[in-house]
């Protein structure tokens, strides 16, 4: 494929404008071929200020809907899958924001389509593609850190910002309050870091806000003991947001922001964190851009190591981390430990 690759972005929401259209505007072999949004002039005022060639209420009444490569779904998590399948039955690619779906069960069905349509269904998990994390996933699969035994992820945002939360309040559109939100996330960074081991057992806590939590904690043991501790919320009193990713193994231990991989050596503990190509203030916007050139690449067929790992793999991790966080609804609904 030479000619740009023609994005449909379906959802004209926060994600959609201050995320993923600033980046896609700058990339000189992509073309944002259409807006979609139910409320369509939004849509129409979007696609003016990006310069995308059309706008519309549905992805199917788009004028250029035949000549599109790829999809961007923005929308709330309830309409996810409708919108994915869409698109995989039209042949086209697709980028779904996170969570992929609000169940299991409709992951597994959106995974099931696109190996079926042969097309690649990725979900934006961003964290993924942060550079830090990758030194730290990269500590921890060399075997540099040992044994790991014990993980924690925390991920934090200010309770004035719960205001805009919009939709994300609404249990039946967003499926759930925070976890759904900050912890979907924070699951996945821990899961992709250990390589994805069976979570066998679950307790969590939530801390119930307006229709939903505004506070959840989740201690795991995967199949291979290691603990993993999760906590986030949407309660933070505090500028800015906070979060954390922290591993410790039986040699070594790892941890960002800010980057720090120290390990046993014989004179003692050593600090060996390499430095970032980029600003450690940086690392979060920059994701964003590595997320959407490694997507790009998927469609034109060039796919690096990890492009192909996660195909092979199909995207079944995404059903994994679904599983595991309605079995942390499960448990704080009946406040015991259940089986993920």
């Amino acid at each position: 494929m030479s000619r740009p690759v023609r994005v449909g972005v379906v959802g004209a929401g926060g994600a959609a404008q201050v995320v993923h259209l600033p980046i896609l505007a700058k990339l000189r072999d992509v073309e944002i071929a259409g807006v979609v949004d139910l409320r369509e002039d939004m849509a129409r005022t979007i696609a003016d200020r990006f310069e995308a060639a059309g706008a519309a209420a549905s992805l199917e009444a788009l004028p250029n809907f035949g000549d599109l490569d790829a999809v961007l779904v923005c929308t709330p998590n309830d309409s996810h899958e409708e919108v994915a399948l869409s698109a995989l039955d039209a042949g086209l690619h697709v980028l779904c924001e996170r969570p992929i779906a609000t169940s299991s069960e409709a992951a597994a069905r959106m995974v099931d389509a696109a190996r079926e349509a042969d097309r690649h269904l990725m979900v934006a998990m961003n964290h993924r593609y942060r550079l830090d994390l990758r030194h730290v996933r990269n500590f921890v699969r060399s075997g540099e850190i040992g044994e790991p035994f014990l993980v924690r992820a925390s991920w934090h945002t200010q309770r004035e910002q719960r205001s805009r939360r919009g939709w994300r309040r609404d249990p039946d559109r967003a499926g759930g309050g925070v976890l759904m939100d900050l912890g979907v996330a924070a699951l996945d960074a821990v899961l992709w870091t250990l390589d994805f081991p069976e979570v066998e057992q679950v307790t969590a806590h939530f801390h119930e806000g307006r229709r939903v939590e505004d506070a959840a904690a989740a201690l795991l043991r995967t199949a291979n003991d290691v603990t993993v501790s999760l906590d986030v919320s949407w309660e933070l009193t505090a500028e800015g947001g906070q979060g954390v990713l922290f591993a410790l193994g039986s040699s070594g231990s790892a941890e960002t922001p800010p980057l720090e991989l120290m390990k046993e050596m014989e004179t003692g503990p050593a600090d060996v964190t390499p430095p970032l190509e980029v600003d450690e203030g940086n690392v979060y916007t920059a994701s964003y851009r590595h997320e959407w050139e490694s997507f790009l690449r998927r469609v034109r067929g060039r796919e690096e190591p990890d492009d192909e790992r996660e195909r092979r793999n199909g995207g079944r991790e995404h059903v994994q981390v679904m599983r595991v966080v309605e079995a942390c609804y499960r448990s704080a609904r009946e406040g015991r430990e259940v089986r993920a």
